[in-house]
């Protein structure tokens, strides 16, 4: 009970801190120092820790994929491709409204930590005439460009979902449809209501061919990272690299336009990814997702909301989706029974750890759009918490509906 308090005193520092503005890269370096120390960790082993993480393999590739999506989506603005694409599509839908949605969901077939960034510059082209806060925005682009992470199954995250639940891929996306449907209604409640129709003009409409003209040669970048990092599994930061190369020399990019767009990246996000893979890394080192666990269980809480919470603990104190599965599920697997991928126990369990992280201020996407579009963090979760709940009461229906296997844990 002492760790699952310290841990919960931990994440309400991080919660404060963000409140009063404190940069989110500081924050969690502050929150890691706190937690090792917490968790019996010495100086030396939480330095080593640190450095260990900076330099760690995985934080050096997100490092770069955030990177280099952020300087495409610079050449693509200064190339005009974001705004061919918005008015090409804009032109093939009779209201663009839906385009806020479309577009996210398009980059969503792209699995990367921080890949909202990619659709971030298409949602701002095409809410520029529209009277939306920038907390709206923020959601729309963060929300449906994950409303696809339940079902499509090139997700990594899904994929290990499988493996640790010993079902098929695709036994798993059929079972989790209902995640889907409920991620996609909870946007469109919250998200759409109240945006106004954009006027039209009527003295002006391309015919069909011109726009798919535009639309081909606008969208062809994004199109070539998506075939060479899914159909071609290609490494993503070469797929990006590679789209890059050919982008400049398409587009006839002079040296001085790409240095200037490359003065101009924002680098905050770095501090920000760094600062998340020290607070997760010092999290596993210090045993404190297994301490929520252990506390959870001792409090004699229902076997469904433990297969649901510990998880979704994971999922909020990482913001990752694969650590989320990786170490809740193993906690929790005992309390199943037979079939448990394809009953209440699995929905249960990847809802749990996808609201987690959906929630989470650690979560890249949402704590890099919120920048991007400079959201209040208040305003921000007016959407996301009501829209976080709607997954996980979906979840519970739908295990109290065909819960047989939620008996085997009593």
């Amino acid at each position: 009970m002492v760790d699952l308090l310290k841990l919960l005193g931990v994440l309400a520092l991080i919660m404060g801190l963000l409140r009063l503005g404190w940069n989110l890269g500081l924050v969690l370096l502050l929150a890691s120092v706190l937690t090792g120390l917490m968790y019996g960790l010495g100086l030396s082993e939480l330095l080593l820790d640190m450095v260990g993480a900076t330099f760690d393999p995985l934080t050096l590739e997100l490092v770069a994929i955030v990177l280099f999506i952020t300087y495409l989506g610079e050449i693509l603005g200064a190339t005009r491709k974001l705004e061919g694409l918005v008015r090409s599509l804009s032109d093939l839908f009779v209201d663009s409204r839906w385009l806020l949605v479309l577009m996210p969901m398009l980059i969503g077939m792209l699995p990367v930590a921080g890949g909202a960034m990619f659709s971030a510059p298409m949602v701002q082209e095409v809410s520029q005439g529209l009277d939306l806060s920038r907390e709206r925005r923020t959601f729309l682009n963060y929300w449906f460009r994950h409303t696809m992470e339940g079902v499509f199954p090139l997700y990594p995250a899904l994929v290990l979902a499988a493996g640790l639940l010993g079902v098929s891929v695709q036994a798993m996306v059929l079972n989790q449809y209902p995640l889907f449907l409920a991620a996609v209604g909870g946007g469109l409640l919250l998200g759409m209501p109240g945006i106004p129709k954009p006027t039209s003009a009527a003295n002006h409409q391309p015919s069909l061919s011109t726009s798919l003209r535009l639309l081909l040669n606008s969208i062809w970048p994004i199109a070539l990272v998506l075939i060479l990092s899914l159909a071609l599994r290609v490494d993503l930061v070469l797929a990006l690299a590679i789209t890059l190369a050919v982008l400049v020399v398409v587009e006839r990019q002079k040296p001085r336009t790409l240095w200037e767009l490359l003065r101009r990246m924002p680098l905050g996000t770095v501090p920000v990814i760094v600062g998340a893979m020290i607070f997760r890394s010092v999290l596993e080192s210090g045993h404190a997702v297994e301490a929520i666990s252990v506390g959870l269980k001792g409090l004699g809480i229902p076997v469904a909301a433990l297969l649901f919470l510990v998880p979704f603990a994971a999922g909020l104190l990482t913001g990752l989706v694969s650590p989320a599965f990786a170490i809740g599920f193993p906690i929790v697997l005992p309390l199943c029974g037979a079939d448990l991928g394809l009953g209440g126990c699995g929905i249960l369990m990847f809802a749990g750890g996808l609201v987690g992280v959906l929630v989470s201020p650690l979560h890249l996407c949402l704590a890099l759009t919120r920048v991007y579009f400079q959201a209040d963090w208040g305003g921000l979760y007016r959407f996301i918490l009501p829209s976080a709940l709607l997954i996980a009461a979906t979840a519970f229906g739908v295990a109290l509906l065909g819960g047989g296997s939620l008996q085997a844990g009593h």
